[in-house]
């Protein structure tokens, strides 16, 4: 089994190594059964006086780099890394004295995070017998110093013969390396050798068990040295390579049982275990090239594997601040240019801004305050302020893609830290995949589907960085989401199926980026186009465990036959909300207009005595929110207060549910 860049196709194969040995050192046509690291005999009649040569010079890696090597940059790469988890910054080149026009390869940082091993031969394109005799291809460290990593040294291996060395696991006493070297069992063993202050002193064979029988590949050990998990393409598995692991039975080790969860006909392999245990990092193969993907340990059983990177990156690595360190392979017309150390850094845990205190009533009141004519947006707010905890924020409103340079610019300063936050109230930040007519919300000449996956990679970054920017304590990652499930059904291009399953990957990002974010999607009650009530058996697609909030639009007035508050039944809320019993439920939008037609101002105000009576008796009440302060237009009669400034009775009683 080829052990360096098997999944990645650089040619650093180590078995033609072997041979290169074998040519140098003339060997025995059999392969020893023990490893043999003797020395060989002196020459029988030595030069008792050797003539004095002068020193050769000390040759740096970047000596043998070919002179016409070219050094790619990211702004050259034909085919960049894609971040697919916003819980990382997106990937960079590793600073310091690690990367070259050279190929480094198959990172591992020490556990302590003191030290950087990786790989490294100046020229890949050389036969590996030549690599042997470079003197500088194999493992090589950086140490961290003041702020960054030094030159990278070579670390010895070997004080007997020829070696090529790779794929270096570090624990805190060992490193364990595969190499071709006599000695082998075959013609690729790992090796083990004890860190000290000298140096890698005491290097041994791993021994017969582990090189021959079990035939591990490129591997990691839990943190108690008691499970190494590898990869290997044996033909008990799924196909290709897949990923194994083998626990230690006394002095030996047990039988190597298969990963199931993680492997497939595709390879899978080059795993790295956290040192809790809860995490695996593997590669996977991700169209047409290695990505990058991480499984949890749930209830001891491993997860489908998620995707974090693709487009050629290769064996992660990560060290105790979660930052990912991967290989990056440079392709032009399909060859490798070269190999860089890329990291992803893991963002730091965000705080939602606001402190909110329960009401004694119970539950948070909400509305947007729209200004009457005449009154500025500064007395809207503060008016709003009076009676209420809650405002929605929509951006200018925003298209999605737009969001995140509204909420960090002028808008944002405004609205949300002066207008809402000046005002002691928070926001509820909403966002929306759907644009005119029902379609999907894109980016002007792109023409996506909900299917599509640089579509889909776009919405979960705006939400992910509008988190950061806006630090929310509630957040609606889809309005009136249930509107597409009638129109376009559950499968297909456009089907519900796929906003479900982008909305899980959201709800878990939000939740590991910002734990204490209440987040959501907004249910529609009532399909007010079509004059009817909503489908609500939309909601058995959803996980409860990831929806915070059962959170619903209402405008009840809009049923036939619903002409009147009293109209409306008194289960009519708490039947959907029976559908997630225990679930708090939410209103982002509610109301009932104070037009003549539906009985005027005082249904009105008998809708908002309702709702803190019997129409939401039976459920847990998180908040209520009114869709805005004023009456949009002469005609609009929603709001609460009229266009020329004068209150409703329905303002009225939304003061007194409020409790002032």
């Amino acid at each position: 089994m080829g052990k360096l860049k098997i999944v990645l196709g650089i040619v650093l194969v180590l078995v033609v190594a072997v041979v290169g040995i074998g040519i140098i050192s003339n060997p025995s046509e059999d392969t020893p059964d023990t490893p043999n690291d003797q020395e060989t005999e002196p020459p029988t009649n030595p030069d008792p006086e050797p003539e004095e040569l002068e020193p050769e010079p000390t040759i740096t890696r970047y000596d043998k780099i070919p002179e016409d090597a070219t050094k790619m940059t990211p702004e050259s790469d034909n085919n960049p890394t894609v971040l697919h988890s916003y819980l990382w910054e997106d990937p960079v080149i590793l600073e310091g004295g690690i990367n070259t026009a050279g190929a480094e390869d198959s990172p591992f940082i020490s556990p302590d995070g003191s030290k950087f091993y990786f790989f490294f031969t100046p020229d890949a394109s050389i036969p590996a017998e030549q690599q042997l005799t470079d003197g500088l291809t194999g493992i090589w460290v950086s140490e961290w110093v003041d702020d960054g990593w030094a030159e990278g040294t070579r670390v010895k291996l070997s004080n007997n013969g020829l070696s090529l060395d790779g794929c270096a696991y570090v624990s805190p006493e060992e490193i364990w390396f595969c190499s071709a070297r006599l000695g082998n069992f075959k013609g690729i063993d790992f090796w083990i050798g004890t860190l000290s202050e000298d140096g890698v002193v005491d290097i041994r064979n791993a021994g017969k068990e582990l090189n021959k029988e079990v035939v591990v590949g490129e591997l990691h050990i839990t943190p108690d040295g008691n499970t190494i998990y590898y990869h290997s393409d044996v033909a008990e598995g799924f196909g290709g390579m897949d990923v194994w692991a083998v626990e230690r039975e006394g002095d030996g080790w047990g039988e190597p049982y298969n990963i199931e969860a993680v492997n497939s006909p595709d390879h899978e392999g080059y795993p790295y275990i956290s040192p809790d245990g809860s995490e695996m990092w593997i590669n996977k193969w991700y169209m047409g090239s290695p990505g990058t993907f991480r499984s949890k340990l749930v209830e001891g059983e491993w997860t489908t594997p998620e995707l974090i990177l693709s487009s050629f990156a290769g064996e992660p690595n990560l060290d105790a601040e979660g930052n990912i360190y991967f290989v990056h392979h440079y392709i032009e017309d399909g060859k490798i240019i070269e190999a860089d150390i890329f990291v992803a850094y893991k963002k730091p845990v965000v705080t939602p801004i606001d402190t909110i205190d329960e009401p004694s009533r119970g539950y948070l009141m909400g509305v947007l305050p729209i200004p009457y004519d005449g009154q500025d947006f500064a007395e809207a707010y503060e008016m709003a302020s009076e009676n209420c905890e809650l405002i929605p924020v929509w951006g200018k409103p925003s298209p999605y893609w737009e969001k995140v340079a509204d909420l960090e610019g002028f808008w944002g300063e405004t609205f949300i830290d002066d207008l809402t936050r000046g005002n002691d109230m928070a926001p509820l930040l909403h966002f929306s995949f759907m644009g005119e007519g029902l379609t999907l919300a894109s980016p002007p000449g792109t023409g996506y589907s909900l299917s599509n996956q640089e579509w889909r990679l776009q919405y979960k970054r705006a939400v992910i960085e509008s988190v950061e920017a806006a630090k929310p304590a509630y957040l609606s990652v889809g309005n009136e989401v249930n509107r597409w499930y009638e129109k376009y059904g559950y499968d297909g291009d456009n089907g519900f199926r796929h906003w479900v399953s982008l909305y899980e990957e959201i709800y878990d990002e939000v939740k590991a980026l910002s734990p204490e974010t209440k987040v959501f999607c907004t249910f529609s009650r009532e399909m007010v186009s079509e004059n009817r009530e909503a489908d609500m058996s939309v909601l058995d697609y959803f996980d409860p465990d990831k929806l915070d909030v059962l959170v619903f639009t209402s405008y009840p007035h809009s049923l036939p036959g619903v002409n009147r508050p009293s109209d409306i039944p008194e289960d009519y809320y708490s039947g959907v909300a029976d559908l997630m019993q225990g679930k708090p439920v939410g209103f982002s939008e509610i109301t009932w207009p104070s037009m003549t037609e539906f009985g005027g101002e005082q249904a009105q105000v008998d809708f908002i005595t309702r709702l803190d009576g019997d129409l939401t008796s039976g459920f847990d009440m998180e908040f209520i929110m009114w869709p805005w302060l004023s009456d949009l237009t002469d005609t609009d009669t929603v709001g609460l207060i009229q266009r020329d400034g004068t209150p409703k009775q329905g303002y009225t009683a939304w003061i007194e549910l409020a409790g002032n």
